[in-house]
């Protein structure tokens, strides 16, 4: 495998982790917690914590986004230099 199909495959990997550790942390914090529930995903009992959580979350998950994006328009320049270095007479 090429080191650019790597470079994808490791940034994928870190974004399903972070959703699959999040899931994890509601399933653990959150007694009451289903996202497949029809009208809210946990009980009143949870509501608060579960407002928390996802305050918390969209705060990592904005740092994530950020680190993921430096990370494409790195692997962007990369693979644009390696076009243009191929597309030299020589």
């Amino acid at each position: 495998m090429n080191t650019t199909a790597e470079r994808l495959l490791t940034l994928v990997a870190e974004v399903t982790t972070f959703e699959e550790e999040w899931e994890d942390r509601f399933r653990t914090d959150l007694p009451s917690y289903d996202p497949d529930r029809e009208d809210f995903p946990v009980g009143p009992d949870d509501e608060e914590s579960y407002y928390t959580l996802c305050a918390d979350r969209a705060a990592e998950a904005r740092d994530q986004l950020r680190r993921v994006t430096i990370s494409i328009e790195a692997l962007a320049r990369d693979l644009t230099d390696t076009v243009a270095e191929a597309d030299q007479p020589g």
